[in-house]
């Protein structure tokens, strides 16, 4: 048994030493230093290593394009603020709690937000009741609400 012990506590006296190597030379050498590039930087690099670098057309804009989101704010064109009680039954999915609050003129596109539901485990935590909701609250606004 004292053998086994001995062993052991050799292995891991040679781990840790292994490790404080490898961390010294790593940490010693100043690989780490000077990695942050700023965009004028990469793009230089970039095209040193042959590549062509441009700004996305238009079409590729919007495909970058953020959907509503955590702190972007609908779209509201000097429209009044609608105001609305969402009645949440049992078993109701997310699609169909998305096409009320689109006929209820509260969001624009039920995919939309049924896609950030999905995309952010809202839809899971969906609870039963009745929630008042504006068309004036973002997705991440509208989902808390659902689900808390």
């Amino acid at each position: 048994m004292i053998m086994i012990k001995g062993r052991l506590q050799g292995f891991s006296a040679g781990i840790i030493f292994t490790t404080c190597i490898f961390a010294g030379c790593y940490y010693g050498t100043g690989i780490i230093k000077g990695t942050d590039l700023t965009s004028d930087e990469a793009k230089e690099l970039l095209e040193k290593d042959g590549f062509t670098v441009s700004l996305p057309n238009k079409e590729a804009q919007q495909a970058l394009k953020p959907s509503r989101d955590i702190d972007q704010e609908p779209k509201v064109e000097q429209s009044p603020i609608v105001s609305y009680t969402m009645k949440v039954r049992s078993n109701m999915t997310s699609a169909e709690i998305a096409t009320t609050l689109v006929e209820e003129k509260i969001i624009d596109d039920a995919a939309e937000f049924e896609t950030y539901m999905n995309e952010h485990d809202f839809s899971k935590k969906i609870q039963i009741g009745e929630f008042v909701v504006t068309n004036t609250m973002t997705y991440r606004q509208l989902a808390n609400t659902l689900s808390h």
